[in-house]
């Protein structure tokens, strides 16, 4: 029977069915225009609290309803360091709701998604480019998948711009072609962003950029501003139709009413002081106890850097008032814990009238994106724009002031000294005291209306907004310099100031810091950092701290490194560091001492021992804690171990959702022991003249792996309100559902594991050494480097033949880019590349790696072969001097009939020579001192090359060829068809894994 599709009519039922209420009328409203008009409004302006997140809702409906107008792909960015992340949040509620289809709408919906991507594992995918939780990379994973990703400017932009922080040059061309393309991209706050904004308009704008302006790619996308201040003038708009959307009887229509027309008033207090972390926590100190009223139980404290943040919250604790630290300067999984304990504090809806007075102090973090609705504000002054957010978290549902029936109150604190100084502010400049004077001028009795219906806030100078940056003018050599991807050009533009903007003293880059106990590389190959256990901070803050120098200024929003430079002179920057300092270098798992501070660069991982210190209730402290380095001695150096930072490695690698581990270290060993009281230890560990599996005295060790299944049952049958909170991910969390809710050893006992025996010692686990054996628990997986998204790893353990692989990858491209509505053409050439892309494994020298070099077996092979057979172990320093995909292009060309299949057969080369993200622009060739003469036959054609690349002009006609389908399909284009290719590559790859698992299970069965 024929579904009725989904029309406007149907939108009411579907937020009722997954939010359990009914939308505001402006959420209607906003949903049928955009499925009338085939297109969304260049700009939202909505004020602050009337459920702007709901776009989300409009974006995924809009996809099911018309597939073949909106985007696949639905991206939120906001340029702030999210600490409550309700937009993030809502997405999940959104996919989950979808997938239970709990009603006819939402079955309707389901099937309609479904019908997108038949072949996923969900309708909706959900993610966080934030450098935090879930894995940041699901959404580059399938082309063709309905998604919503929540970003910073940092994270989405570096993508777009071909520059992805954190991602592989290989990988890079895929995930710029994604966001460039069949993308909605929704830019929350845009006056807080307008330099990227700019970028934006830029890139949309280029000239040869078919993937937003061609004929020949589908057009589906755009830009979405929501703020008061848009950066463009002009342009089709939804706003707030007061006569409309506030008037009427209903529960909706009343909620909207009290929150837009919320009564909020702030009372201005001049501090005496020279410095905000000392003078603040007295005078807030003052209110909190004298002046605060009994309903005023949950009060928001805003300030503008983390050092006083954390004096503040340090003062009020002390004072025995309960107060919550939350900064943007905290580890993602620290942060998830802290929201978790005070979640309840903050919602009016959950909290109890009758609940003692609960303080979060918080810096900038939470002036976007987060849902808190406090009681009562104190905020440090501010610009303006940053005013007008802070005082959108008091009171944000209008509850307060309707039940009072008078305004809820606001403090706006001061500093005597800043705003009498004559030195900029190192994070907003003059804007602070340009805003404190317009507000004395306009106070009367020091008190000002703020409430999103006052007038009393509008017409304030431009000076008193935050210090608004420009971008640069996308030029297209920019683009040029950016799309080449490998190898990339000496010299090429900083993406950062396309990103942020760029003044005279621009922000200062960050690195990121990871606390462990073992430093070695093998123990970092099984465990290696994650986002969730990282930590960022400014790079001379980082520099600082680790050579003992003063606290330098830190915020949560773009700061200048002025402060920094004060307190660092330039013969200190190139100082020692007198403690153990590694950098760690992903992919190769590289870790490098780092001796000195001028060694540290930008967007470094640093490594440093968990006993160093540096965060005091899970936020940013830079006070190093000496350690000694004799083993044992530790404690009496620290004084108290639990100074030390907790170390978050497996609980991250739980938390990017890939391949979970225990590390069954000392540390860690203790940690469960004292949740399991007598427990013995988990698995005997051998000696160093013992084998695995015999003892000294001659008798039989305990098999690792029988022992950890004994301890795993053990822990498992403990009862789930014994598990403290910070081994809940080990155990898992009664308050979830679905795969979080089993936890780590759940997911061990179920899938299986592997044991693995840390045995090395090379010198670089920091000065308090691990026992220098362990085991390592370890998820099983058939190809590990399938798991970090790669192209080159799924090579082995498969045995999969070559034809068969060429015909699944051309397949599958094939049906993506149907599913993606390209045009007939395109997606006859991506099967064509698909049958083509792997041609050059048939050098026998390639094909002796995949039979571990055993001339018999090679002998014996029947067939070419794909992937290596199984428990082959490939090694990369003996692969062909020759890579695959270059011979793969010289095969396909020497046969005139195969090319004539191709409607493009320039692009058909093309994805061949870049299926693994090299050859943009030039490929590697290097001379072949044993040239081959390979020869394959598709389809009764002859296709034959000889190995001598190096001799040709193979690579300038490579080259030659990328520059001309730039100019055909764009530069987001042409990566977007590249992508396509390459994800269906690793589609297929992951089947024929999936397909060797289950036929090696059937057979031991």
């Amino acid at each position: 029977m024929n579904e009725s599709p989904l029309t406007a009519d149907d939108f009411p039922m579907y937020f009722a069915a997954v939010h359990g209420c009914s939308p505001y009328s402006w959420q209607d409203r906003l949903t049928a225009q955009v499925l009338a008009d085939g297109r969304w409004p260049d700009v939202i302006d909505l004020p602050t609290g009337t459920g702007k997140t709901a776009v989300l809702d409009t974006a995924v409906f809009t996809l099911a309803a018309r597939p073949d107008l909106f985007p696949r792909r639905v991206v939120f960015v906001i340029d702030r360091r999210i600490v409550v992340d309700q937009v993030y949040k809502r997405a999940e509620t959104i996919s989950k709701r979808i997938r239970e289809a709990g009603s006819d709408v939402l079955a309707r919906l389901a099937s309609a998604l479904d019908k997108v991507c038949p072949d996923s594992d969900e309708p909706l995918g959900v993610s966080a480019l934030r450098g935090g939780i879930p894995l940041d990379n699901d959404w580059a994973t399938r082309p063709e998948q309905p998604w919503v990703m929540v970003s910073t400017v940092d994270q989405f932009g570096s993508k777009l711009l071909f520059r992805g922080y954190g991602v592989s040059e290989v990988m890079r061309p895929i995930h710029a072609g994604l966001a460039g393309n069949d993308c909605l991209i929704i830019l929350d706050e845009v006056h807080l962003s307008k330099p990227f904004a700019d970028t934006l308009r830029d890139v949309r704008g280029e000239p040869s950029s078919s993937s937003f302006n061609g004929s020949v790619l589908p057009r589906r996308g755009g830009v979405v501003e929501m703020s008061a201040t848009p950066s463009i003038t002009g342009g089709t708009r939804f706003a707030l139709q007061p006569e409309r959307d506030l008037e009427g009887s209903s529960e909706a229509a009343a909620s909207l009413r009290r929150i837009a027309r919320a009564a909020k008033r702030a009372q201005l207090v001049e501090v005496s002081g020279r410095e905000a972390h000392s003078a603040l926590p007295k005078e807030i100190l003052r209110i909190v106890p004298e002046d605060l009223r009994d309903d005023e139980r949950s009060i928001g404290v805003i300030v503008n850097r983390v050092r006083t943040a954390r004096e503040v919250q340090r003062a009020l604790s002390e004072a025995g008032v309960t107060a919550h630290l939350l900064t943007g300067r905290m580890r993602p999984l620290d942060r998830q814990r802290r929201l978790r304990e005070i979640e309840s504090s903050v919602d009016p809806d959950s909290r109890e009238l009758d609940a003692e007075h609960t303080v979060v102090v918080a810096t900038q973090a939470i002036e976007v994106g987060a849902d808190f609705s406090f009681d009562a504000l104190i905020t440090e002054a501010c610009p303006l724009d940053s005013l007008r957010q802070r005082v959108g978290r008091l009171d944000r549902r209008g509850t307060l002031a309707y039940r009072r029936g008078e305004p809820a109150r606001c403090w706006v604190l001061g500093l005597k000294a800043d705003l009498t100084g004559k030195r900029p502010d190192p994070i907003y400049g003059e804007s602070v005291r340009a805003t404190w004077r317009e507000l004395v001028a306009r106070a009367d009795d020091s008190k000002i209306e703020v409430g999103p219906a006052s007038m009393q806030l509008d017409g304030f100078p431009p000076e008193a907004s935050a210090p608004a940056r420009t971008a640069p003018l996308v030029l297209p050599s920019h683009m040029e310099a950016w799309t080449q991807t490998s190898p990339e050009p000496l010299v090429q533009p900083v993406i950062s100031d396309f990103l942020h903007g760029f003044d005279e003293n621009p922000p200062e880059p960050d690195v990121s810091i990871v606390w462990r106990r073992d430093h070695r590389a093998d123990a970092l190959r099984l465990v290696p950092p994650r986002p969730a256990e990282q930590l960022s901070v400014p790079l001379s803050a980082a520099k600082a701290w680790l050579r003992g120098a003063d606290e330098t200024a830190v915020a949560d929003v773009a700061c200048t490194a002025a402060d920094a430079g004060r307190r660092m002179t330039a013969a200190a920057s190139d100082a020692s560091l007198p403690r153990s300092v590694k950098r760690y270098v992903g992919g190769n798992v590289i870790v490098q001492p780092v001796d000195e501070v001028a060694d540290i660069s930008p967007g470094d991982v640093l490594l440093v021992h968990p006993e160093a210190g540096g965060l005091v209730d899970g936020t940013w402290s830079p006070v190093w804690k000496e350690y000694a380095v004799a083993s044992g001695a530790a404690e009496d150096a620290l004084g108290a171990s639990e100074a030390a930072v907790p170390d978050l490695g497996d609980e991250a690698q739980w938390a990017y959702r890939r391949r979970r581990t225990i590390r069954l270290d000392g540390q860690l060993d203790r940690q469960v022991r004292e949740w399991l009281a007598d427990a013995a230890p988990p698995m005997p560990l051998p000696s160093s003249e013992d084998t695995l599996d015999v003892g000294a005295d001659g008798e039989r060790l305990r098999s690792p792996k029988a022992s950890a299944e004994q301890w795993i049952a053990e822990v498992l049958a403990q009862p789930v309100t014994s598990v403290p909170l910070h081994m809940r991910w080990l155990r898992g969390d009664p308050h979830t559902d679905d795969e979080a809710a089993l936890g780590a050893l759940h997911i061990l006992e179920s899938k299986g594991f592997e044991v693995e025996l840390i045995n090395e010692s090379d010198g670089a686990s920091g000065a308090q050494q691990p026992p220098e054996r362990y085991y390592i628990l370890v998820e099983r997986s058939v190809e590990p480097a399938t798991l970090m998204n790669g192209d080159d790893a799924s090579l082995t353990g498969t045995g999969v033949s070559l034809r068969e692989h060429l015909n699944g990858v051309g397949k599958r491209a094939e049906e993506i880019a149907e599913r993606l509505g390209l045009p007939s053409g395109l997606a006859s050439d991506l099967r064509l590349a698909g049958e083509l892309h792997d041609l050059g494994k048939i050098d026998r020298r390639f094909q002796a790696q995949m039979v571990g070099n055993d001339p018999v077996r090679l002998a014996m092979q029947d067939v070419p072969l794909a992937k290596s057979l199984r428990g082959v172990r490939t090694r990369r320093d003996a692969w062909p001097p020759v890579r695959h995909e270059v011979a793969s292009v010289a095969l396909a060309q020497s046969a005139a009939e195969v090319l004539r299949r191709a409607h493009d057969g320039d692009l058909v080369l093309h994805l061949v020579a870049t299926h693994h993200g090299r050859g943009r622009p030039l490929p590697r060739i290097v001379r072949d001192d044993c040239p081959q003469v390979l020869t394959y036959e598709l389809e009764g054609a002859v296709l034959s090359t000889r190995t001598n690349f190096s001799e040709t002009s193979l690579a300038l006609d490579i080259a030659d060829r990328f520059w001309r389908l730039c100019a055909k399909y764009g530069h987001h284009g042409l990566a977007w068809l590249e992508a396509i290719l390459r994800l269906a590559d690793h589609r297929q790859s992951e089947a024929e894994a999936d397909g060797f698992v289950s036929a090696v299970s059937e057979a031991q069965r």
